[in-house]
């Protein structure tokens, strides 16, 4: 019998490199079966700030970095998120299996629908009216409803103030129509979070005075994510639950 051989110690750079090795393997094999599993599909609008297309198509705005985070780690090419107005995206998103929306608020009616991934964007609401509206005297969400409101159709603020009793809603298809409408007096609040406001302003070349801060919602989470559809395959779910923690 020949004699036992000794065994080399395990120094930690054999152990870093080990360990490094099996999260490639287990990193790449998440990649492999979550694209063989079914193609995805990823939806979103075109709303400044939190989301911007430039003149090829790519997608960029506030939610890029963390939103290029999670593309990579998937991947899937920014090139191939489709563009579309939020009631077609949403709509695309709560219908179809393997199926993506960006960005997109929670809310308990959302989430029947809707399986919430990955975090990319923490934002604030609140309610705005013209500077010179100083009649407008908010000090609690009864006394916002009092007045006319304006918000986008199919946006989770609008669903907020369905479900909390407002009646003088003024429905448009995006942020910049509702924009336009407060500053013209058509009606008056608006629903935005500060940095879309001041975004729709200097968009219209207005000055950022001509409105103030009537009311902070800090009763809505208004945190921005993407979401898929809760019917996808529950495999492709699992792993991109996976994906998305692995990036916080």
């Amino acid at each position: 019998m020949s004699p036992t051989q000794p065994k080399q110690p395990i120094t930690i750079a054999h152990l870093v490199n080990r360990l490094s090795v099996l999260a490639l393997i287990l990193s790449s094999s998440l990649q492999i079966s979550a694209a063989s599993a079914g193609e995805l599909t990823i939806y979103t609008e075109n709303d400044p700030p939190y989301v911007i297309v430039d003149a090829n198509g790519l997608v960029g705005g506030l939610t890029k970095p963390k939103l290029d985070r999670f593309l990579r780690a998937i991947p899937y090419p920014n090139q191939q998120i489709k563009v579309q107005p939020w009631v077609r995206a949403y709509h695309e998103a709560t219908s179809k299996p393997n199926t993506l929306v960006y960005p997109i608020v929670k809310t308990p009616e959302r989430e029947k629908k809707l399986t919430y991934l990955y975090q990319l964007y923490e934002a604030s609401v609140f309610f705005y009216r013209l500077s010179e509206r100083k009649d407008i005297q908010i000090n609690s969400l009864s006394d916002a409803k009092k007045y006319s409101v304006c918000a986008v159709r199919g946006d989770y603020r609008a669903e907020y103030l369905q479900q909390n009793g407002f009646t003088q809603i003024d429905l448009a298809a995006d942020s910049t129509s509702n924009v336009k409408k407060i500053l013209a007096g058509r009606c008056d609040l608006g629903i935005l979070t500060e940095i879309g406001m001041n975004s729709k302003l200097n968009q219209l070349n207005e000055a950022p005075d001509r409105v103030r801060i009537a009311y902070a919602l800090q009763e809505l989470d208004s945190n921005l994510y993407i979401a898929i559809n809760s019917n996808s395959d529950p495999q492709i779910i699992k792993q991109l639950q996976h994906i998305a923690r692995s990036l916080n």
